[in-house]
């Protein structure tokens, strides 16, 4: 696939992370963190995944002004004016706007691909070819595009994107609906039927589309010029504030739900680069290389398993623990706070964690 001169990518990098507490936390959100040993955080493995695709001045990061500086240590070779700062967190839909908007302003012949900062992607090559191969797609279609994976198994942590029409091309399809964490029986049927893919929340879309997308949520007849309001605005922040005030109440700010939900011209790219969602400990674990009984270790401590199995171990680097008898647990251990709960239910660790945060602080 050709790597055109006008693609962009845009990594968001604002979030918190509180379902990986208390490793992941407000002061170091998980983007930061390298879980898997492999000297990179998930930030910089998501910069280099995609310096590899396009020019590394065609990467921008967006992310919560409190994490600039983090950004900046670690990403040295990212250019200042590539960090877009949000004063608030904006939550996806409206970051990810805002970065259309700065990057059409730089080049309004714009292809984006809007990534998270805490995926993991084991076919490096067969990513790179089909996310050019979707890049090539929405360059020459006013189309949303998302990129989906076929389930391993009825997991209740993801979105689940129903596959429509053949759109001509191998492996693309209109989408026929979206389902957001279904319930284990539904999860069971989507995955059975062979209709449904996971959401990766990788999206990508033409600069004009979503300008003439943001035009029509908010009622506007005659579409604004992006370069003539561009004149009035002099910093990011102005950029920034004209997308907040102008962005309608009733849209969803997550950008799953405004692409598959509310826009009409979506369609689906079935894709095999080998994914993984970095959002629970569950799925962490799921990621991690581990020994003969299931047992990981993230980072750089010394553990002992005795008599136990499928368990997750993260500990401050050096430090030394035995975990004996136990299975499926997950034992995690940051500064102060030390959490031991099983690993089984993503559901159940949230509602541990949401409790230890209200009553612990």
């Amino acid at each position: 696939m050709e790597n055109k001169q006008n693609n962009y990518c845009i990594i968001l990098a604002g979030g918190v992370g509180r379902r990986l507490w208390p490793v992941s936390s407000e002061t170091q959100p998980k983007q930061f963190i390298d879980f898997f040993g492999t000297g990179r955080t998930l930030l910089q493995q998501t910069y280099d995944r995609f310096a590899d695709i396009m020019p590394e001045s065609h990467i921008f990061v967006s992310t919560f002004e409190n994490y600039v500086e983090t950004v900046k240590q670690q990403l040295p070779q990212l250019p200042l004016e590539n960090i877009l700062p949000e004063p608030v967190q904006l939550n996806t839909a409206p970051s990810s706007i805002w970065a259309t908007w700065h990057v059409v302003i730089r080049d309004p012949k714009a292809n984006l691909v809007v990534t998270p900062a805490d995926q993991i992607i084991l076919r490096e090559e067969r990513f790179k070819e089909q996310i050019l191969k979707g890049l090539d797609y929405v360059d020459s279609h006013d189309t949303f595009l998302a990129m989906g994976v076929k389930p391993t198994q009825p997991n209740t942590a993801y979105g689940y994107i129903q596959k429509g029409k053949s759109l001509n091309h191998a492996d693309l399809y209109a989408v026929k609906s979206f389902t957001e964490k279904p319930e284990l029986d539904y999860a069971q049927m989507f995955m059975e039927s062979g209709e449904f893919l996971w959401n990766t929340g990788l999206f990508l879309w033409k600069g004009e589309t979503m300008g003439h997308f943001f035009d029509h949520v908010r009622g506007r007849t005659t579409p604004a010029s992006v370069e003539n309001l561009a004149q009035q605005m002099l910093t990011i922040a102005e950029e920034m504030d004209y997308v907040r005030s102008t962005f309608p109440s009733e849209v969803p700010r997550s950008l799953d739900l405004l692409i598959l939900e509310h826009c009409e011209n979506v369609a689906v790219q079935e894709c095999d680069f080998g994914w993984a969602d970095v959002g629970c400990w569950p799925e962490v674990h799921a990621a991690m290389h581990t020994d003969a009984d299931g047992n990981a270790v993230s980072g750089d401590s010394q553990v002992i398993f005795s008599g136990s199995k499928d368990c997750m171990v993260v500990l401050p680097n050096g430090m030394k623990a035995v975990v004996a008898g136990l299975d499926n647990f997950l034992v995690a251990q940051k500064e102060g706070m030390l959490m031991i709960c099983p690993n089984t239910n993503s559901d159940l660790i949230r509602k541990l964690i949401n409790e230890a945060r209200m009553n612990l602080f």
